[in-house]
């Protein structure tokens, strides 16, 4: 089978996500059916939020380190295990020889399978910003709820001081609030748009009807390792 290459680091458990959500999603009978996978788990790579809000250190210059490095190693194709870096999408593809799967352009094509109209995106302050599940959607015909304000800072709440902390009992009335709110303005189904998202669902027993990035990346790259190409 093909290599698969994972810039990871974004955050380091988002990255065990995507690797163990690929193995677990590949039909196979022995270790040696499974995909061949190669990880650069860089947590050098500077936060991509503040670059973005903040005119914090621009993290592209290392990203585009770990997809070259992964490439020397024989990697046929690129994920990143970030919703938010995928603002950074095309600086680094112009630097690799391989391509990169767009988890946020298969979510879209996902949601757009399901007919689903209405999504509500649940981001970091720097995805919901950049508009770049927006422009995905928009293209699919799909209308886009998001919070703002203070539910938005519940929700950076808990990627950071929930999940990114390692916090195993985080409060989540102000994360019901926000879901509540969503459906009212006609979300069918809510997007995890942040890695840390579908960990904080999982760990934290919060019941909805999601997609997840993360999986629909995963499903992808089990079926392109038997293509020829990417479609």
């Amino acid at each position: 089978m093909k290599k698969i290459g994972i810039i990871g680091g974004m955050g380091p458990m988002a990255t065990v996500d995507l690797f163990s959500k690929i193995t677990m999603l590949t039909q196979a009978k022995s270790d040696q059916e499974h995909i061949h996978i190669l990880v650069d788990s860089n947590t050098a790579i500077p936060d991509r939020t503040k670059a973005i809000l903040e005119g914090g250190e621009d993290p592209v210059p290392e990203m585009v380190r770990s997809a070259l490095s992964l490439e020397a190693m024989g990697a046929d194709v690129l994920l990143m295990s970030c919703n938010t870096a995928h603002y950074f999408y095309d600086r680094i593809k112009q630097f690799t020889h391989v391509s990169i799967l767009n988890m946020i352009e298969e979510t879209a094509r996902e949601a757009k399978r399901r007919k689903i109209s209405c999504v509500g995106l649940l981001a970091t302050e720097g995805t919901c910003r950049t508009e770049i599940y927006d422009k995905a959607f928009k293209a699919q015909g799909i209308k886009v709820v998001k919070p703002e304000g203070q539910l938005e800072q519940s929700i950076m709440d808990l990627i950071y001081k929930g999940v990114k902390a390692g916090c195993t009992d985080y409060p989540l009335d102000e994360v019901y609030k926000v879901l509540r709110e969503l459906k009212k303005q006609g979300a069918e189904v809510f997007i995890l748009g942040c890695t840390e998202l579908p960990l904080a669902f999982q760990m934290y027993g919060i019941k909805e009807d999601v997609i997840d990035p993360t999986e629909v990346l995963a499903r992808r790259v089990v079926t392109f390792a038997k293509e020829e190409t990417v479609a």
